[in-house]
């Protein structure tokens, strides 16, 4: 199941673009996915489903419309109004061509992934900076002699949500060793605090960092990077491999036996 999940989260991370739907209410404006939700976290706004003939359906139909809508694949496209706080989510039935399109695209994507992790694992790094949620850095010569364990995620992943208990429970065994446990998203600050007054993460967070996730080509998440203490990269989790953690252990484990 956590598979699943994974892929469909790599999936339906981008948007579609397409042309304007004159049923979309007056003043609404197409968002990538990525700013639709942030809004929506922020602003809670009053949100609208429309098939793609224009037809409005109750948002909470949405969960089940994979399974009624004609068996065709679709898309969602997402408006919205900031300024009326208004949002809506408009399906788009998706062509053979828009599928192979898709498809082909994401086959690259893990090609490009998998040629990134190839190359990273047992380079060494020679610069690193994270700023945490209270605003201190730490650089590359701040943490040398310490292990590096970095987890790349955001607040609308659902499995990146749903390894966090792992992720704590990992940062707990270890707390007494020379390691140090990094969260980092491009998430904003604001954001992620509202996010942590429902689901706990023990990791120290480092918000707003698209520089870090671009220092490391992250495209999917959740993304784990294990660095040992001489800055070597040792571990990165494979594209549809599970999250690592239990390999990312027996690596920690050798750094600190018992």
């Amino acid at each position: 199941m956590k598979k699943i999940s994974y892929l469909i989260t790599l999936l339906t991370f981008g948007s579609i673009q397409c042309q304007e739907n004159n049923f979309i209410p007056e003043g609404q404006i197409a968002l990538d996915r990525t700013t639709y939700f942030e809004f929506v976290q922020k602003k809670r706004p009053k949100t609208q489903l429309f098939l793609p003939d224009g037809k409005e359906l109750p948002l909470k139909k949405l969960d089940s419309l994979n399974k009624t809508i004609h068996d065709q694949p679709f898309t969602t496209i997402f408006y919205a109004d900031t300024l009326q706080n208004k949002a809506s989510l408009v399906l788009k039935y998706l062509s053979k061509e828009d599928v192979k399109l898709r498809n082909d695209k994401f086959r690259q994507q893990q090609k490009d992934f998998e040629k990134n992790r190839r190359k990273l694992i047992g380079s060494t790094l020679t610069e690193l900076s994270l700023t945490d949620i209270e605003g201190k850095t730490y650089t590359l010569e701040d943490l040398k002699g310490k292990a590096i364990f970095l987890n790349f995620w955001f607040t609308q992943c659902k499995p990146c949500i749903e390894e966090m208990p792992d992720l704590n429970t990992l940062k707990e065994k270890y707390k007494n060793q020379n390691v140090v446990f990094f969260a980092v998203t491009y998430n904003e600050k604001k954001l992620i605090q509202d996010f942590l007054k429902r689901t706990s993460l023990e990791l120290t967070i480092i918000p707003n960092d698209r520089k870090t996730i671009d220092q490391f080509h992250i495209a999917f998440y959740p993304t784990n990077i294990l660095i040992d203490t001489e800055g070597k990269v040792l571990f990165i989790n494979e594209l549809m491999g599970g999250n690592g953690l239990k390999d990312i252990k027996k690596l920690l484990n050798k750094m600190f036996p018992d």
